[in-house]
């Protein structure tokens, strides 16, 4: 393993590995903010706090009360199948799959989720992703939108709503949804505005439907379009940290 892979691993799982409950945790609940940008689009923010971040291949119950927040993450190819290289729970998947059109990656471990350049597939060596299964990551490729405090540009001119999972300057991890349509490079721009370091896209159009469980345990749907969820492929969630994932509790009971 060459010393530069060495170091963004230790740099990888150190974070992730060593992560503590923060101090702006308030119990189980989720905790949602409003936001205006400087460019007039409004924005709710769902804050991870003590909750586990997950990624996940079978779709969420709404009627399992330890998911908090469930969204689609990583896109979804024309033949039905996730789009490019990503790993749950240890176990990978499409190794010769990789997207070089999403030059960014969300990884999973231990309930801490960080975003991560892929330098257009090149991190993917067997070292690599070896490491991440040795510690039972989980993996999926994105667009970055923002990258160590810089937005990214976008040709793409289209509008429409946007999502994404940043890691804030001080360390929280926080969902971004715009309440109105815009385009990508505006996405980024308003996410560094609203205090974003690192930002992974996540998927929206007509598979954007998600959902979050509210104070009083009510499911509340989010997404604009909604007019392909039952062509999702995989999830992203909050959940309570007592609870394990599918993936999880499959591991568990095969040893």
């Amino acid at each position: 393993m060459n010393t530069r892979l060495k170091l963004v691993l230790v740099a990888l799982f150190s974070t992730l590995v060593s992560v503590s409950t923060p101090m702006w945790a308030k119990g189980d609940s989720l905790e949602i903010k409003s936001a205006k940008a400087s460019s007039g689009v409004d924005y709710t923010m769902f804050y991870q706090g003590p909750l586990k971040a997950s990624f996940e291949l079978e779709r969420p119950k709404q009627s399992d009360n330890s998911v908090m927040l469930c969204i689609p993450c990583a896109f979804t190819s024309y033949v039905g199948s996730i789009d490019g290289i990503y790993m749950s729970d240890g176990r990978l998947h499409h190794k010769h799959f990789v997207s070089n059109a999403c030059g960014g990656a969300g990884v999973i471990c231990n309930g801490s989720i960080e975003m991560i350049s892929t330098n257009k597939g090149k991190i993917f060596t067997p070292e690599f992703l070896k490491d991440l299964s040795e510690k039972r990551a989980s993996l999926f490729q994105q667009f970055l939108v923002v990258e160590n405090g810089v937005p990214a540009h976008f040709k793409d001119k289209t509008l429409f709503q946007r999502r994404a999972i940043a890691k804030l300057k001080d360390g929280q991890t926080v969902m971004f949804e715009s309440k109105t349509p815009l385009t990508l490079t505006q996405f980024g721009l308003d996410l560094k505005e609203l205090g974003a370091k690192n930002a992974i896209y996540t998927d929206m159009g007509a598979y954007d439907e998600g959902w979050y469980r509210d104070t009083e345990n009510s499911v509340k749907p989010i997404g604009n379009d909604r007019s392909l969820t039952g062509k999702q492929t995989n999830w992203f969630t909050f959940r309570l940290k007592q609870a394990m994932s599918p993936g999880e509790k499959t591991l568990k009971s095969a040893r």
